[in-house]
């Protein structure tokens, strides 16, 4: 079959895998930069992880509602793509309890210190992040 007459999910398919591909490219070319990056940079380089990380999981999520994938996908595929993603999942909650508890045991440390700059924390109780995640209250 041509391209031109190619069913238009063939072509997103397609276009979808050059994009990550594309961006798989940069990412690890970009990490190189990172071995002596400052604070600030890698707090940003953490925060194009989650992005890419949100733009995948929505395109998964969205994917597992197309008809022609809930109707066609053999059960092979969809049984390792099930497999995979609760790895991911397991990984990253695991790694969020770790990354949260170790972030919870430094505040309390520098906070038993006194070392908690006061403009920038203002302890508030009961303030939450969308979706139930807690939220370092702050104020400037």
């Amino acid at each position: 079959m041509s391209s031109s007459r190619e069913p238009l999910i063939l072509k997103n398919l397609r276009d979808w895998i050059e994009e990550q591909k594309r961006i798989l490219k940069t990412l690890k070319m970009s990490e190189r930069e990172l071995e002596d990056a400052d604070r600030l940079m890698l707090i940003l380089a953490a925060r194009v992880a989650c992005y890419h990380i949100s733009r995948t999981i929505r395109g998964f999520e969205s994917w597992l509602q197309n008809p022609l994938v809930i109707g066609l996908m053999p059960k092979e595929i969809v049984r390792e793509m099930q497999k995979r993603l609760w790895n991911i999942m397991y990984e990253l909650v695991e790694y969020d309890i770790k990354h949260t508890g170790e972030y919870h045991d430094f505040l309390q440390k520098i906070m038993k210190e006194g070392k908690l700059p006061p403009l920038l924390f203002q302890a508030r109780e009961g303030v939450r992040r969308r979706g139930g995640a807690p939220q370092v209250p702050y104020t400037l």
